[in-house]
């Protein structure tokens, strides 16, 4: 079925996809905190495990606009099965990375297979109205951020100890990969698929017309857009510092802050509990309340005060009111954003556009998250955070020329 549903069927669908996205993001949610110990271990410096983590983002880049395109052309569901699987087996990989051939392999499939963000925000688009859209994205957002909110709790917990020389980093690994598997079972059993496979044209008929998504120049929609490409330049100014701060955090609550890895933990489960909250009760009313704009706005002005609120924190507290600042920031910038995409996407290429703005959200996190072990341990630990406050000044002026291109395309 294509298009949107009865009130009833969609709750029920949104239902069972939270249900399925929030299982899989505990498990990948289990192992945010303890990733980048998994290369301390092997004697990895900052610099170097940066660069393993950033390993996801950028097969992501590579892998999400392909997964994008075949769910367009083969459904939703296939892709979402699949991205379980592939997660299934990096952490099941991971969970024996005893060197780091290992651990970099485990890394890539699992940023490869990540193609579940933009089929569930395709699956939501495909199912609700335009303005309704903000409000099943921020829901779906949620499901995401609560699992990054549990995640990092239950792995310090299976981790077994708060000395980084005796956890036990085995069997968080196990349990992400168990979850996953658990999500696969939701989709085979439980998940209707949302877009039917693509028309194949009969005899005499223009393919291009029966596949529009398939045409050389459907699949740089995107670029061919101008709000869409001021979108995806905003995606990667402001992800790109995002990922800095998401890659380094572990390490510098660790070296700044002296927290151990239950604490550091704690401090990442409050981070994705806000998020969750917000989406939950804040980000679709205010969407529909104020406009999408004015939120992404918001957004960005929060994540510019939780970087410059992480220079100046002098301990616990203070690094909580920072992190709960980043996690409005979070939660308002992505959904804003993410409906303002979707927006500009035809029905039939909703899936390859979200392929292609996730694959720039991917290559941001990539970009950030390789070089900012360079910036963190040769210029010093603050100065990433730094950078990211500064570089929202110019973000806040890419909005402005977006909503210059919205009002340009509403007037013709």
């Amino acid at each position: 079925m294509t298009g949107t549903t009865g009130p009833r069927d969609l709750r029920r669908r949104l239902a069972v996809l939270w249900l399925v996205v929030f299982v899989d993001l505990l498990g990948f949610g289990v192992l945010i905190p303890l990733i980048p110990f998994y290369g301390v271990r092997l004697g990895l410096s900052a610099e170097w495990v940066t660069l393993v983590i950033s390993l996801h983002s950028l097969l992501q880049f590579i892998g999400a606009p392909i997964l994008g395109r075949l769910s367009d052309r083969h459904g939703r569901r296939p892709v979402l099965a699949l991205s379980m699987a592939g997660h299934a087996v990096a952490y099941g990989m991971l969970a024996f990375a005893d060197t780091i051939w290992l651990l970099v392999l485990s890394r890539l499939l699992s940023g490869f297979t990540s193609g579940n963000l933009a089929a569930a925000y395709a699956y939501v688009s495909d199912v609700t109205p335009p303005e309704r859209r903000a409000a099943g994205l921020a829901r779906i957002s949620a499901a995401f951020a609560l699992g990054f909110a549990l995640g990092p709790a239950l792995g310090g917990l299976l981790a077994g100890s708060s000395d980084l020389d005796e956890a036990r980093f085995a069997a968080p690994a196990f349990a992400a990969a168990a979850l996953s598997l658990l999500s696969l079972l939701g989709i085979a059993m439980f998940l209707p698929e949302s877009h039917g496979p693509r028309r194949v044209a009969s005899p005499g008929t223009d393919a291009s017309a029966a596949t529009p998504h398939a045409a050389p120049l459907g699949r740089l929609a995107p670029l061919r857009d101008a709000a869409l490409r001021l979108m995806i330049l905003l995606s990667l100014g402001v992800l790109t510092f995002a990922a800095m701060r998401e890659s380094l955090m572990s390490l510098w609550l660790h070296d700044e802050m002296r927290f151990d890895t239950r604490t550091i933990g704690l401090v990442f489960a409050v981070n994705g509990l806000i998020v969750a909250l917000t989406q939950f009760t804040a980000t679709g009313w205010l969407a529909q309340r104020f406009g999408e704009m004015v939120t992404l706005r918001v957004g960005i002005l929060c994540y510019g005060a939780s970087w410059a609120g992480l220079v100046l924190a002098g301990g616990l507290p203070t690094v909580m009111l920072a992190t709960a600042a980043g996690a409005v920031g979070t939660a308002l910038f992505g959904t804003s954003l993410q409906s303002l995409v979707s927006q500009r996407a035809a029905p039939t290429t909703r899936g390859a556009v979200m392929g292609v703005y996730q694959s720039s959200a991917s290559l941001a996190r990539f970009g950030g998250a390789a070089f900012s072990g360079t910036l963190y341990g040769q210029l010093g630990h603050n100065v990433p955070f730094t950078l990211g406050a500064l570089a929202m000044l110019p973000a806040l002026a890419i909005t402005a020329m977006i909503a210059v291109r919205l009002r340009q395309g509403k007037a013709r």
